[in-house]
């Protein structure tokens, strides 16, 4: 049994590679149906050794070598790739052994060691992290994700950064961003410009502007402060409306609402 698997297999590979050096050949056309090679138009199952100038790739495809010029590259269905995956989009579902690099991709996304694109809809997973331009939708990334905007949920084991962040942001150590709106956790710290929903930050969270629910594992600090916020240690910002918690000390500028702690410091205070 085991000598007849290896036969096929080196039979398989065999074809593969005498296909790829002759261009590749499909049955029952050259359009569709089962292809062998680097048939640069094709629907249906197909099987190539390393694509390269790939225009469509409609349906089931194969690849086991990383791809060559591939970058003007579309693909739509299944497209299994052990060393890499590279295209100018994507839609349906990819899995590559190391990495992938691509335009747009829509849909279901995995890379063994990273994901680069400019836009990604959908569910993305990387052992080491993903990287784009815009993000909407899951996107998990062993070690973290970066990217201009972010919508959706994103998990990055050591952080997620990004400008624009609306969601939910986990990050093992951190979240940081410009504008974030919605749930940011970090592990150490959660620090953006701006900043509407909850944040929660194992040692602290910063901001400018801050609109909602925040927690400080030692402090939150801002410029403008609105809703809640608790601090272990102590809360300080400029401008203070709400509710603040510190357990040695709250002070600011200009505070207006409930305050609790040990020491309580202002300007002005109502």
């Amino acid at each position: 049994m085991k000598t007849l698997r290896l036969i096929i297999a080196t039979t398989i590979l065999m074809t593969l590679a005498t296909a790829a050096s002759a261009g590749g050949f499909g049955l029952p056309s050259q359009d569709n149906g089962l292809g062998f090679g680097n048939l640069t138009s094709f629907s249906g199952i197909r099987l190539n050794w390393s694509d390269r100038e790939v225009e469509m790739v409609r349906g089931l495809n194969i690849t086991i070598g990383p791809p060559r010029d591939n970058h003007r590259a579309h693909y739509s269905g299944i497209t299994l790739n052990l060393i890499g995956h590279e295209a100018a989009s994507t839609t349906g579902l990819v899995l590559s052994g190391i990495g992938i690099g691509n335009g747009d991709m829509r849909g279901i996304s995995v890379g063994g060691i990273g994901i680069g694109a400019n836009q990604m809809d959908g569910i993305g997973l990387a052992g080491l992290g993903i990287g784009a331009d815009d993000l909407n939708g899951i996107f998990v990334g062993g070690l973290g994700i970066g990217a201009n905007d972010v919508a959706g949920l994103v998990v990055g084991g050591l952080g997620v950064g990004a400008d624009d962040i609306s969601g939910v942001a986990l990050g093992g150590l951190g979240v940081g961003g410009n504008d974030i709106a919605g749930i940011a956790v970090g592990g150490l710290g959660v620090g953006g410009d701006r900043m509407q929903g909850i944040g929660v930050g194992g040692l602290g969270v910063g901001g400018n502007d801050m609109d909602g629910i925040y927690l400080g594992g030692l402090g939150v600090g801002g410029d403008n402060l609105t809703g809640i916020f608790a601090g272990g240690l102590g809360v300080g910002g400029d401008n203070m409306t709400g509710l603040f918690l510190g357990g040695l000390g709250v002070g600011g500028d200009n505070m207006t609402g409930a305050f609790v702690s040990s020491v309580i410091g202002g300007d002005q205070i109502d």
